[in-house]
């Protein structure tokens, strides 16, 4: 038996011999993973690729690899939480993730899953600090950066049409909230469809509803109240909450029948208003829907008016007060490093620095933004993308309160929504069950972070 055994050995040997001399096997490519979808319309694979929503974080992706040569290998799901947990929980995290709930961000590291990057991304750059994001670790009371927020998404925007035959006219916008109300009452006169309502965006229907409740609350009571409500310190029954729910009913018109809302995408419903005769006038939506206009007017130019191609601009969700300061609900997409490596801390690193930024800017059409304080609003061309820039740096920024949540109230929050819109007779009992919802969630699984200063 053991001669046998030997005299394998050269045989074994000479077969190992190619192999040993072969290249060096490549390196694994670095794992992304992040909400933007690949799925774009084209004739080849390079065609969809660039038309698809993941597009401008691909091309940045695209630029690091050219720099460094590291591969990455890039997944878009809409349901990042879910992928990501999966991943987590069999121990199969992907190296970078792309958080668009930023209470995910608090759970990971509560659970020593999300790697610090205080050594990754100095805190002293030149702007850098209002995109760093600081929680404490596991049984400290010191914060350490855990998350680089990369993209923000002004979210206290109302849209319109400007040349909408029959529609308004904003040549001043609404300067108040009983200004607002009033144009909506005189689009409901004439006969239109004030609102452009559509609740749908799976797998998470009702959040555009949660964001009209947060940016009303917000502009009614103030950011104290806000930031108590969503670090779940304000009852959900109490007048500031119940009134918020109120006034948006009252405006939208709540419980008249239709079941249109509950059945429609949020990016459908928007560019109703393009079409000729328009569905609809106005448009509570954050910064990023400029990417569903552009793509409906490219793909149905035969939906507009012969010779009169659709015009849209925006004005900033009115205040309750006409002396109120201003202020801007956002949302934010957050970096978290989830297996440390060099490679992992160079694309966040890379992902950190202006070079990046310019090149997220250039291929979303200058619809890219970021929380950085030295990104001067003329980095973008006239018109929208400045307009929307200076809108991020002229007023308090208060974070998205249902994405700092923890998932069950976020969830409980996007299903009341729903229910209120067909019933408003219902708000009571929906808000006593919230607030059931909100007394039974550990303290801990809050994450409550302040609103923002305006730069400089």
């Amino acid at each position: 038996m053991r001669r046998g055994a030997l005299a394998l050995i050269p045989v074994l040997l000479v077969g190992a011999g190619p192999a040993a001399c072969a290249d060096p096997p490549r390196p694994r490519a670095l794992s992304v993973v992040a909400s933007w979808s690949e799925d774009g319309v084209g004739d080849t694979a390079q065609e969809r690729r660039r038309r698809s929503e993941a597009w401008p974080f691909l091309a940045v992706l695209d630029a690091f690899t050219a720099e460094t040569g590291i591969e990455v290998s890039y997944q878009g799901t809409r349901d990042v939480s879910q992928v990501l947990r999966s991943g987590v929980d069999r121990g199969r995290p992907p190296d970078v993730a792309v958080l668009p709930r930023l209470n995910d961000l608090k759970a990971y590291v509560r659970s020593g899953d999300l790697f610090p990057l205080d050594d990754v991304v100095p805190a002293d750059e030149a702007g850098l600090d209002p995109q760093l994001l600081r929680l404490p670790p596991p049984g400290a009371t010191d914060a350490r950066v855990y998350g680089l927020s990369v993209a923000v998404h002004a979210k206290s925007l109302i849209w319109y049409r400007t040349n909408a035959p029959g529609g308004p006219t904003v040549t001043s916008p609404p300067a108040t909230w009983a200004e607002l109300v009033a144009l909506t009452r005189a689009l409901d006169t004439r006969g239109g469809a004030p609102w452009c309502l559509g609740m749908g965006s799976q797998p998470q229907s009702g959040w555009p509803g949660t964001d009209w409740i947060e940016d009303i609350l917000l502009h009614r009571s103030g950011q104290t109240v806000y930031q108590r409500w969503a670090a779940g310190q304000q009852a959900w029954t109490s007048p500031e909450v119940r009134g918020a729910w109120q006034e948006w009913g009252a405006l939208v018109g709540a419980g008249r029948g239709t079941p249109n809302p509950l059945l429609t995408n949020f990016d459908v419903a928007g560019p109703g208003m393009l079409v000729s005769p328009p569905r609809c006038f106005l448009d509570h939506q954050a910064s990023f829907i400029v990417g569903s206009y552009r793509k409906f007017l490219a793909e149905h130019p035969e939906r507009s008016e012969p010779g009169r191609s659709p015009e849209f601009d925006f004005f900033p969700s009115p205040a309750f007060g006409a002396t109120d300061a201003p202020v801007r609900e956002v949302s934010e997409d957050v970096v978290g490093m989830f297996a440390d490596s060099p490679q992992a801390r160079a694309l966040i690193r890379f992902l950190a620095d202006e070079p990046a930024r310019r090149v997220w800017r250039e291929a979303s059409g200058h619809l890219a933004f970021t929380l950085n304080a030295a990104t001067d609003a003329a980095a973008y061309p006239d018109g929208l993308p400045r307009r929307i820039a200076r809108t991020l740096a002229t007023g308090t920024l208060c974070r998205d309160a249902s994405d700092m949540m923890p998932a069950a109230m976020t969830s409980a929050f996007h299903s009341a929504v729903l229910q209120y819109l067909a019933d408003p007779t219902l708000l009571g009992s929906l808000l006593r069950e919230l607030d059931s919802v909100r007394k039974r969630t550990p303290p801990q699984e809050w994450l409550g972070l302040p609103c923002l200063s305006p730069p400089g």
